[in-house]
C-alpha cells in the first residue's frame, strides 16, 4: 500500500479495531464465504392456532352487534376525520374514538370465542388486557 491506496490483490495493512467493528467484519466475511446466502431476517414466529367460535348463538349475535357498533364508529371517525377544523380542534376526542372501537373489537372476539380465557391473552391492547386479566373483585 502506497499513500494509503490498496492495490488489488495486496492485503491492507491490519488496523486496530474496535470489537464491535471486527464483529461486523466477521459477518460480512462469513457471508461472502457461505455457500448459500445467508439472510438478515428471521422467519416470523408460528402464528398461534385458532380459536374456534363459541357454540352460543347468542354470544355469536353480541360480537357481530359490537362488531357493528365497532364500524360505526370507525364511520364516524373517518367522517369527522375528514374536517381539518374538527380535527384541529378535537384531536384527542377522535383518538379516543379509535380506541373504543379497537376495545369493542376486542371484546367482540372474546365474546364469540369458545375459549375466552385464550383470547383475552391474545388481545394486543395492554390496559384492556390488564383491566380484564385483573384478579380481585369488580
Amino acid at each position: 500500500m502506497k499513500h494509503g491506496v490498496i492495490n488489488a490483490g495486496e492485503p491492507a495493512e491490519p488496523v486496530h479495531q474496535t470489537p464491535e467493528q471486527a464483529r461486523c467484519d466477521a459477518i460480512q466475511a462469513a457471508f461472502r464465504t457461505a455457500d448459500a446466502p445467508l439472510s438478515l431476517f428471521c422467519e416470523p414466529p408460528p402464528q398461534p392456532p385458532q380459536i374456534a367460535p363459541t357454540d352460543s348463538v347468542l354470544n355469536l349475535r353480541l360480537a357481530d352487534e359490537l362488531d357493528y357498533a365497532r364500524r360505526m364508529l370507525d364511520q364516524m371517525g373517518d367522517e369527522l376525520a375528514a374536517d381539518m377544523g374538527v380535527v384541529m380542534r378535537h384531536s384527542v376526542a377522535l383518538q379516543t374514538v379509535d380506541i373504543v372501537g379497537q376495545m369493542v373489537g376486542h371484546i367482540a372476539n372474546v365474546v364469540r370465542s369458545s375459549d375466552p380465557d385464550a383470547s383475552v391473552e391474545r388481545i394486543g391492547m395492554g390496559d384492556l388486557k390488564a383491566r380484564l386479566l385483573r384478579s380481585g373483585g369488580l
